[in-house]
């Protein structure tokens, strides 16, 4: 099927229906091909038991009616207001022992949040139907295109405390524990504890408290989330077995270590659950993204976009940008910024590069509720509305165009790896109230790469098939590792695997328990120990890696090893283990985004630092941009092949900027040596001595096909 271009248009009961017949017409001619409607359940069964779907109805025959296919997303988490009454003693509980008071979402105009506990079999049940009711009446449209069931993963806005500790949730948790140990015996054994019955082990309470119970409770309250969605996935799947069915969080996995508990939203770390688990069943996973909103800039947005590419390319699945900004961003009454045409389209044409089959807005109108009043809207009143549009109609004509090539366009694997341990995650918000460090130190890594043009994955750590086909693997902040990581890690490296750590690897157990230098993973597989944390030197720290000094930034403390260095490099096997006493990878991402001071000196040393150890991996790189370098605005490259077909992606965050490419892999060369096309502008270009030069863009974007492909 063609790469999805459209926009959410409905959430009842805006817009209004005046507008509809000419907005649906318009957004056809804007070079959208398909529209997304909130089917909310609050709205749609005010009654109980009663489904009123007359205004959907009129949506869905109007979209087919201007040729355009529709995504209908299920938000079964804004409840009718009826659900305590019809479901006794079904709300929520607190950390504290309070029960939640549900209200009206603050962005939504009817039903309320967060309504009933999902673990509740009354609420589930009611849920339930409203899903295979809803799935079971679109199922029989062709152009109903496909499904996204569970939008950014909302499960506890406005529950104002941590949830759920009612009982069904203890329950389950309980129930969850027992299939995981066996027994309590087996608890008892994992954990070291004592525990005579099971009403005894109760969830951890709040950070700063015991690890144990707040760890596996923060596991728990993950895995319940993929085991709910993949039920959401099975209902509406049933009734539409062919196609594709999805959800979608807020932001990537990667990316919830910042969840604070004091905010106002307080919750746990993953507690929205795992893309890697989604993507077990799910046809696809996608994330939300408002860069302009949330100040992201283009490494980080990209960065973004791999993280759930990650997830969905290791079980085949599709990805999508299921919320990409589309006009000014609103927030009550703080100022925002327009979106420009050019950023957006930089936005659309990176989720194209980095896989993505679908890209859907927010929104096509400003908003009318609340804090969100006046913004979103790609024809909103922020001034940019006739660029958008225009810039979109452009777009819309090449998908349309070259949708073979396109389409078929794949990422070849990645050689490079980023460790992602939502383990380690759950540690650092037991301490910390949120993981913003592991989760930083992941992004550094990642910048590095993007800004470097290295394709990289992320390995999440119970899904270690993705070290299949890895040269090198960066574990930054890897406090959390257990068998049976620690024995594929050990594989990995023993096969010809490049492994680098940084301070305390492994110092803890998924039980929250600490360990000794000598019993870490490093000490009792490779002979690496550290001696005992020691004061940070300096923010800059000189590190001699690979018979080379480098001043690397570095935060938080040190951790010597044995032969009283802050880096040890040993082989071990075919391969080789760069361990270092320092958290850099977070101190450079840090740095990456400030202009002066001396992390942001030492951002470029880190940077080549990374380039190094790749390169001495034997990382293959098929092209390189010559004008890359630390302290430049972003130029980035993604190759992939459309078939036998290569496509280059160009993306350069300064549009007006000349480039020049460097083609090293001999295969990509002999397919670009009678000249290229850029598929955007119908530009031609010739490859002379490996090198192509490309002209400044109006966007920033250039998409490059052998001449005789276009």
């Amino acid at each position: 099927m063609a790469i999805t271009l459209g926009a959410q248009y409905y959430r009842p009961p805006f817009p209004r229906s005046d507008h509809w017949e000419t907005d649906l017409a318009a957004m056809k001619e804007a070079g959208l091909n398909t529209v997304q409607l909130w089917l909310v359940w609050g709205w749609i069964e005010a009654v109980p038991g009663t489904f009123r779907y007359d205004d959907y109805d009129r949506l869905v025959e109007l979209a087919g009616r201007n040729d355009l296919r529709v995504v209908l997303s299920t938000i079964a988490a804004v409840h009718p207001y009826w659900i305590h009454r019809e479901v006794p003693d079904s709300e929520m509980i607190t950390n504290m022992g309070a029960k939640v008071i549900s209200t009206n979402r603050r962005e939504i105009h009817y039903g309320i949040t967060p309504g009933g506990c999902l673990d509740h079999p009354g609420v589930a049940e009611r849920m339930r139907a409203f899903l295979k009711t809803t799935a079971e009446r679109y199922a029989g449209i062709p152009y109903v295109s496909g499904w996204d069931v569970w939008n950014e993963l909302r499960w506890n806005v406005h529950a104002d405390g941590l949830v759920c500790y009612c009982d069904h949730t203890v329950r389950g948790f309980h129930e969850w524990l027992e299939e995981k140990y066996g027994d309590l015996d087996g608890l008892n054994r994992a954990w070291e504890r004592r525990y005579g019955a099971w009403d005894e082990v109760v969830p951890g309470k709040r950070p700063g408290r015991v690890y144990t119970e707040m760890m596996a409770f923060e596991e728990f309250l993950m895995h319940r989330s993929v085991e709910h969605a993949k039920e959401r996935y099975r209902i509406v799947k049933a009734a539409n077995p062919g196609k594709p069915v999805t959800v979608h969080g807020g932001k990537p996995t990667v990316l919830y270590g910042s969840d604070a508990y004091g905010g106002e939203n307080p919750s746990t770390a993953l507690h929205r659950g795992n893309d890697w688990g989604f993507a077990e069943e799910i046809d696809g996973v996608g994330t939300s993204s408002f860069p302009v909103w949330e100040n992201i800039d283009h490494a980080d947005f990209m960065a973004r976009i791999d993280f759930v590419r990650a997830a969905a390319e290791a079980n085949g699945k599709a990805l999508w940008l299921s919320e990409l900004q589309g006009g000014r961003s609103a927030d009550g009454f703080n100022p925002q910024h327009a979106v420009s045409a050019a950023v957006q389209q930089r936005w659309i044409w990176s989720g194209l590069a980095a896989g993505a089959d679908t890209v859907l807005f927010w929104c096509w109108r400003d908003e009318i509720f609340g804090r969100e009043s006046g913004g979103f809207g790609i024809i909103g009143a922020d001034g940019r509305a006739e660029e958008r549009t225009e810039a979109l109609a452009r777009t819309g004509a090449v998908l349309t165009g070259y949708d073979p090539i396109l389409s078929a366009y794949r990422l070849p694997g990645a050689q490079i790896g980023i460790w992602f341990s939502p383990r380690g995650y759950f540690h650092s918000w037991c301490e910390d109230g949120d993981a913003s460090r592991p989760m930083r130190a992941l992004q550094g890594v990642a910048r590095v790469c993007i800004r470097s043009s290295f394709p990289y994955t992320i390995v999440e750590e119970d899904h270690l098939e993705a070290l299949r086909g890895l040269k090198v693997l960066f574990m930054p902040r890897g406090l959390v590792v257990d068998d049976p990581a620690s024995d594929a890690l050990a594989a990995f490296v023993d096969a010809g695997g490049t492994l680098v750590v940084e301070s305390e690897a492994g110092a803890f157990g998924a039980n929250g328990v600490y360990r000794y230098p000598h019993e870490r993973f490093l000490a009792t597989r490779f002979g690496i120990t550290e001696v005992g944390r020691r004061p940070l030197p300096a923010d800059v720290v000189p590190i001699a890696v690979g018979g080379e000094t480098r001043f690397l930034p570095a935060t938080q403390w040190a951790t010597p090893y044995e032969n009283g260095s802050l880096s040890q490099e040993i082989a071990y096997g075919k391969g080789r283990v760069i361990a270092l006493g320092l958290y850099c990878a977070e101190a450079y991402y840090a740095g990456s985004r400030e202009t002066e001071g001396s992390f942001a000196a030492a951002a470029g040393e880190y940077e080549r630092f990374v380039s190094a150890i790749v390169e001495s991996a034997g990382v293959d790189r098929a092209a390189r941009i010559v004008e890359a370098y630390s302290d430049a605005p972003l130029a980035h490259l993604r190759i992939g092949y459309a078939g036998k077909t290569p496509v280059v992606y160009v993306i350069a965050e300064g549009p007006r900027r000349a480039l020049t490419i460097e083609v090293s892999d001999p295969k990509l060369a002999a397919a670009l040596q009678g000249g290229v096309i850029d598929l955007l502008t119908r530009r031609s270009m010739t490859m002379r001595d490996r090198l192509i030069v490309i002209p400044p863009s109006e966007w920033g974007v250039t998409v490059l096909v052998p001449g005789s492909a276009a």
